[in-house]
């Protein structure tokens, strides 16, 4: 009878040892703070690095047909301005030939 209860024992502590096992197991690969979850907001971070680059790069495009225009610099482009005017305005010098293209769409 004793031998079935030390075999009892061991065996009890074997699935305590195993069952403990598992379920920390299971939470370091799928817990809030596990392996998958950590990979998930790995790539979100990248996505939205890249969205902030480009937000930055447009950004700083438009910062600089501001600053083109600016009158407080006290330095117009006449250039750029001559060329914005005539976009804006569909206006064309007598001597020039204009060929219309269609332009990309929704913008």
């Amino acid at each position: 009878m004793e031998t079935v209860v030390n075999t009892l024992k061991r065996f009890s502590l074997t699935m305590v040892l195993a069952m403990l096992i598992a379920y920390f197991g299971y939470h370091a690969m799928n817990g809030e703070q596990g392996v998958y979850n950590h990979a998930r907001i790995q790539i979100q971070i990248a996505a939205v690095e890249a969205e902030l680059a480009a937000t930055r790069a447009q950004r700083e495009r438009m910062e600089d047909r501001v600053a083109r225009l600016d009158e407080r610099t006290g330095s117009v482009d006449v250039d750029y301005l001559e060329e914005r005017a005539r976009a804006v305005l569909r206006f064309a010098h007598p001597s020039e030939i204009v060929v219309l293209t269609e332009g990309p769409r929704g913008g």
